[in-house]
C-alpha cells in the first residue's frame, strides 16, 4: 500500500527529483524555529487594514482606535485559522489518498517521497499557524473566539457526501487540493509581504508562502501523472470538480468577517454586512492562475474548465 513501487507513473519533467533532493535545505520545517516571544509593538496592526473589506465603512470608520486594533488581531487569527482548513482539512485527506495509492498515476518512488514531504510540511504549517493564533490570542485576550468553517469546506463536504461512489469522492477531494495547493500563494503574498503589520507576522506567513511556491510546483507535476492515468469518467469528474473548486476559492466569503464583527460586538455590524455583501455579490476573488494555467495547457483541458481564468 505504501512502500511498494509501481510504473503507473506519467512525468514530463524532471521536477519532482530537484524537490525531493533539496527538501532538507529548503523548507520551514528543517529551519529554526522563530521566536514567537520576540519584542511586539502594539503601535503596528496585526494584520493588514487594506484586506479588512470594511475598513471604510460609514459604520465603521469612526470606531475608537483600539475597537480596531482588536479587530485586526482577531482578523490575524482568522486568517491563520483558515490556512489551518485548507491544510488539515482540504490538503492533507488529498495527500492520504495520493499516499495510500487509491488513485492511478502515483506509484513511483519519487511520488512518493515527495508526496510524503508535502505532508510533513503541511503539519509543520499547521504547528506554525496554531502556535502563533495562540500568541495574539493570549496578547489580546481572544482565548475564546471561534472561527467559522469556510463555505468552501461545507460545500467539498456535500460533493463527497453526495458522491456517486467512493472513487468519484477522492476525484473531487483532489480537484478541491489541486486548486488550494497552485493558487494559496496569492493568499499568502498579501500578508507575507506587507511592511504595516508586525514584523514577526510577515515572517512566519512568509516561511509558509516559501514551502507553498514549490509545493504548487510539486503539485502540478503529481496531478498531472494521476490525470493522464485516469479513466474517460475520472477525467471529466476531475474537470467538473476543478470548475467548481474555483469557483469556491473565488468567491468572497464574508462569513468569518461575520462572525468577528459579532465576536466583538461591533455597534450597527447588520448593516456593515449588508452593505459589504451587497458590493461583493458577483465580484470574483484576484488569484494567481500561472501554475494551474500551465499544467492544464500541458494536459490539453483548460477550455474544457468552466472558468474565466482571465
Amino acid at each position: 500500500m505504501y512502500s511498494n513501487i509501481t510504473t503507473d507513473v506519467e512525468l514530463t519533467r524532471n521536477v519532482l527529483t530537484t524537490l525531493g533532493k533539496s527538501w532538507d535545505q529548503r523548507v520551514a520545517v528543517r529551519k529554526e524555529r522563530l521566536d514567537l516571544g520576540q519584542h511586539y509593538d502594539a503601535s503596528i496592526p496585526d494584520f493588514p487594514a487594506a484586506l479588512v473589506p470594511f475598513w471604510e465603512d460609514e459604520d465603521f470608520v469612526g470606531l475608537s482606535p483600539e475597537i480596531k486594533s482588536r479587530l485586526l488581531a482577531t482578523a490575524w487569527i482568522a486568517y491563520n485559522e483558515k490556512a489551518i482548513y485548507l491544510e488539515e482539512a482540504i490538503v492533507q485527506p488529498a495527500c492520504g489518498i495520493l499516499f495510500r495509492g487509491e488513485l492511478p498515476g502515483v506509484g513511483g518512488a519519487r511520488i512518493k517521497q515527495v508526496v510524503a514531504q508535502i505532508q510533513v510540511d503541511e503539519q509543520f504549517h499547521i504547528l506554525m499557524c496554531l502556535d502563533i493564533c495562540h500568541v495574539a490570542r493570549l496578547r489580546h485576550g481572544l482565548l475564546d473566539y471561534v472561527f467559522p468553517e469556510p463555505e468552501l469546506g461545507v460545500r467539498l463536504k456535500e460533493l463527497v457526501r453526495s458522491s456517486s461512489s467512493a472513487d468519484n469522492a477522492r476525484v473531487a477531494q483532489l480537484a478541491y487540493a489541486s486548486v488550494a495547493e497552485m493558487s494559496i500563494n496569492a493568499y499568502l503574498d498579501a500578508v507575507a509581504f506587507d511592511m504595516t503589520i508586525q514584523p514577526l507576522h510577515r515572517i512566519n506567513t512568509d516561511m509558509h508562502r516559501k514551502d507553498e511556491a514549490a509545493h504548487g510546483i510539486g503539485f502540478s507535476e503529481i496531478v498531472g501523472s494521476v490525470y493522464r492515468r485516469m479513466s474517460a469518467d475520472q477525467q471529466k469528474s476531475f474537470r467538473h470538480y476543478v470548475a467548481q473548486a474555483l469557483h469556491d476559492f473565488t468567491t468572497p466569503d464574508l462569513g468569518y468577517w461575520a462572525s468577528i464583527l459579532e465576536h466583538l460586538d461591533i455597534p450597527r455590524r447588520d448593516d456593515i454586512l449588508r452593505r459589504q455583501e451587497s458590493s461583493t455579490r458577483g465580484m470574483v476573488l484576484k488569484r494567481d492562475y500561472t501554475t494551474l494555467r500551465r499544467l492544464f495547457d500541458e494536459l490539453g483541458i483548460k477550455d474544457d474548465i468552466a472558468f474565466n481564468f482571465q
